[in-house]
């Protein structure tokens, strides 16, 4: 499993074209949002699972829901464009940094904050029904977290076992409230690192900006 798959491999190329079509926005400035969004939304489920065992065994629900058979009617799915279930998939993932996430991406792109909306609608499903895919053809008996780190793991410069345990220290204190603190650490890959640090409440608006160049700078190539 590897988050490149959804980026720059057969279903990211897909969905890049998909959402250029669909959006009638550049090819490349497609490439540069998915790649840029993907790993955020990898991340903030991964957080999310750790903050409870209600919230863990929601996404995993929602994992059983969503088996990957959306990853064989891509064209279809883009023919028909977002529906109010993929934005609630959206807001699902990232909570009350939901219009964070939409005014960086389109501060760096250009884009309008809802053509922005609509490519995070788009993309939602396509990466549940990659993970409920890749759920459903692991053994691991890690949990739901172990899963999303180890897919956001995948990509980046980031050798580490520990996967999941990563993130969940990294966005423990970013992705909802809490200790302000990101716990920081050598030993952090380089995705997982990224991913954490944008939501962090205290790096600006430019910070934010500089991070979502690094993140699609390791796929948008």
């Amino acid at each position: 499993m590897n988050i490149t798959d959804l980026i720059s491999g057969g279903i990211g190329s897909k969905a890049i074209a998909g959402v250029a079509k669909v959006l009638n926005i550049d090819e490349s400035k497609a490439k540069w949002v998915v790649a840029a969004a993907v790993p955020l939304m990898i991340a903030a489920l991964n957080y999310n699972s750790k903050k409870s065992a209600e919230k863990e065994a929601s996404i995993n629900n929602a994992l059983e829901k969503h088996n990957g058979g959306i990853l064989d009617q891509i064209g279809d799915f883009f023919g028909q464009g977002p529906s109010d279930d993929d934005n609630k998939i959206v807001n699902h993932m990232f909570g009350r940094n939901t219009d964070v996430v939409k005014e960086s991406l389109a501060a760096k792109t250009g884009l309008s904050s809802d053509k922005i909306g609509g490519v995070l609608a788009i993309l939602a499903p396509i990466v549940m029904g990659y993970l409920g895919k890749q759920k459903q053809q692991t053994s691991s008996s890690g949990g739901i977290g172990d899963l999303l780190g180890s897919v956001l793991g995948g990509g980046a410069a980031s050798n580490s076992s520990e996967g999941g345990g990563i993130l969940g220290s990294i966005l423990s204190s970013v992705l909802g409230g809490g200790n302000q603190n990101a716990t920081q650490g050598g030993n952090m890959g380089g995705l997982a690192d990224l991913a954490g640090e944008f939501f962090n409440q205290n790096n600006d608006s430019g910070k934010k900006g500089s991070i979502l160049d690094s993140l699609a700078g390791m796929f948008a190539k």
